[in-house]
């Protein structure tokens, strides 16, 4: 007992240095988001008005993109904003959790430690060669530097993390030392597993090697390790097996600084900063509010409102849970007012919420792009068709429901064409900022990246104009992006690690060949892929199951011989599925929260129609793949034209 509260003292102090800390680099992180658009605003400018360019502005922002990251890792820890899957670790006695937390936390301390050290041989690398930006000629030792500090942060909030586990197993256990002693052993076997391997059989087939740890990347991530951690981890343990230690350590160096060391990731701050400020601002209520005095008098009418609303906050949202979130709070109420189906108004909003992962801005293009290198641009045009079929079949879905069986939703209130016409003036903040992005982007005047920080900007003065934006809110925004921001940046070193551990097992390649020479049709090879999806999206989180997949499963839809970013749509209406699909379903478990008291069961009942909808845009998009492809192809044309 003595020891447990020695132990819990210990965290106590680290956590009162590291919170406020940790926040306040969380905070600074969010500054230079804003900083980093008014620049390119500013560039913008320049470039339109006096025809000059800043050079050196990509590089500039590049290392600040790098910075938002190492400054904000350690507060998403802390707050625990890593992406994890707890399917099975939910279902587990508490006194089994926190002996599983205490063994990923020494790895994790453990992982964080040596990319700390890593880091730091980069640093003083860089710093001997004298390396330096080729434009701005900005040193890359003091980015190192800040590096060394970003990630040994996270390993003390994880050290703090393995005091507090301790504690709990000291409470708890009549024989805690003996439990601590098993968690140690269990955590130094795996961490040491490929000098296990070495000495039991040595000359291991890579292709065996890649099965082996890949097994172990999903069995540590079904068990709630966090998935960019768990990339990571066995990226470079495949490594040390095949290559050696030194290979491995040089292979997690490049990663830890190169992984999102790129202008066009600066859309993801972007993007998610325009949303959450639109969220914090009121805008989507007062979008489900018009709506709701357009369409809510027809059978199922405020539903309907609901996913328009949430079609039209998903073309400044690229986050479907944000959406989700926001057309909740204020549609539930109106529904459960005017005596909706629990069923179909839970469900109208979960469902509706996906649209914020298909109508650009969409991070779901953004995760997809990054992998596979496409065109963000592109991705976006191609998904704002399918976005705008997908909510009209949502949308008809529920008035043909509500028509045949009216109890379902019934008529709202009537409305004057006066209040009708009067409530298009709460429409004018999302047609202006579509204008601004969507415009940019199709028009070719502006890349994605320009685009996103206008768009940024635009949302943060019609955010202030419109009233809703408080000092409060606008830091809560700026945190949730910088959090969000990190959850991805973290995965993105996870899979940088793990991408050249998969190369080494020829794994992507022999399963392409090998699909590729099946004598079946590639549409059946299709079918199967996006079943696997399926599977997939009930048990992980969007961003994390496409940067595990896609690295394995890309080039064999390329062998297939598939357009890339027409895979792109199904892959993303793919992870909108996922989003409401048990046991994980994470729109539905936002729409639980909010609903209050609605059984998770009803809500899944009340999805199905809207997941068979999916299925239906989908063999719709695979007949006639134009559909998607037509505004891509005519940005090239235009292109050319010019």
């Amino acid at each position: 007992m003595r020891a447990s509260v020695y132990l819990n003292f210990a965290k106590n102090r680290l956590n009162s240095f590291m919170e406020p800390l940790t926040r306040w680099l969380s905070f600074t992180s969010g500054v230079l988001i804003l900083a980093m658009a008014f620049l390119i605003l500013l560039s913008v400018f320049t470039r339109f008005i006096f025809n000059y360019e800043f050079s050196g502005l990509i590089e500039l922002e590049t290392f600040m993109m790098v910075l938002v990251g190492f400054l904000s890792f350690a507060y998403t820890t802390l707050k625990g904003g890593n992406v994890s899957v707890d399917l099975l670790n939910a279902k587990l006695s508490s006194k089994v959790k926190v002996f599983l937390g205490g063994v990923f936390s020494i790895w994790g301390f453990a992982l964080f430690s040596i990319i700390s050290w890593q880091s730091v041989i980069r640093a003083i690398e860089a710093y001997e060669a004298g390396e330096r930006a080729s434009i701005s000629m900005i040193p890359y030792t003091p980015i190192y530097i800040i590096a060394v500090i970003g990630y040994a942060l996270v390993a003390l909030v994880l050290f703090g993390q393995m005091l507090g586990y301790l504690a709990e197993m000291f409470k708890a256990n009549k024989r805690p030392w003996l439990q601590a002693s098993l968690m140690a052993v269990i955590a130094i076997a795996l961490a040491i597993l490929p000098l296990w391997l070495k000495f039991f059989n040595p000359d291991l087939p890579r292709s065996t090697v890649g099965i082996i740890f890949v097994s172990l990347l999903i069995s540590v991530m079904l068990i709630g390790f966090p998935i960019g951690f768990s990339m990571a981890m066995m990226g470079l343990l495949g490594l040390w097996y095949i290559s050696g230690i030194e290979v491995a350590f040089s292979v997690l160096r490049l990663n830890l600084h190169d992984a999102f060391a790129h202008y066009y990731i600066c859309v993801i701050p972007f993007f998610g900063l325009m949303g959450y400020l639109c969220y914090e601002s009121g805008i989507g209520a007062r979008l489900f509010n018009a709506a709701s005095k357009l369409v809510g008098r027809i059978p199922g009418g405020l539903a309907i409102a609901t996913i328009f609303g949430c079609g039209g906050f998903a073309s400044i949202c690229g986050d479907s849970m944000a959406t989700a979130a926001t057309m909740g709070s204020v549609a539930l109420p109106e529904m459960k007012r005017y005596r909706y189906d629990e069923s179909l108004a839970t469900a109208s909003v979960a469902a509706g919420g996906t649209l914020g992962i298909l109508i650009p801005p969409s991070i779901g293009f953004i995760a997809y792009a990054l992998v596979t290198e496409q065109s963000i641009a592109k991705l976006f045009m191609a998904g704002i068709l399918p976005g705008i079929i997908l909510c009209l079949a949502f949308a008809l879905m529920v008035y043909l429901r509500c028509k045949w069986n009216p109890a379902l939703g019934p008529p709202g209130p009537s409305t004057s064409l006066k209040e009708k016409l009067s409530s298009a003036k709460d429409v004018w903040p999302i047609v202006f900022l579509i204008f601004l992005v969507i415009g940019g982007i199709y028009s070719g005047i502006m890349p994605p990246t320009e685009a996103a920080a206008l768009g940024t900007i635009g949302a943060l003065v019609v955010a202030v104009i419109s009233g809703g934006l408080s000092r409060k809110k606008l830091i809560r925004a700026m945190h949730t992006t910088t959090e969000m921001t990190a959850m991805i940046l973290v995965i993105l070193v996870g899979v940088g690690v793990l991408g050249n551990f998969f190369t080494l097992t020829d794994i992507p390649s022999d399963l392409a060949g090998y699909l590729k020479n099946l004598n079946v049709s590639r549409y059946l090879l299709l079918a199967i892929i996006l079943f696997l999806y399926v599977i997939l999206g009930m048990l992980m989180n969007i961003i994390p199951m496409v940067m595990v997949t896609l690295p394995v499963l890309f080039p064999t839809i390329m062998a297939l011989g598939f357009d890339p970013i027409w895979f792109g749509v199904i892959m993303v209406i793919m992870m909108e599925m996922g989003q409401i699909t048990p046991p994980v379903g994470m729109n539905v478990f936002v729409i639980h929260g909010i609903a209050g008291g609605v059984p998770m069961g009803t809500i899944f009942k009340g999805v199905l129609p809207f997941v068979l909808v999916m299925v239906a845009v989908i063999v719709l998009l695979t007949i006639f793949p134009d559909i998607a492809l037509l505004l891509p192809n005519a940005m090239d044309t235009l292109a050319e034209i010019k």
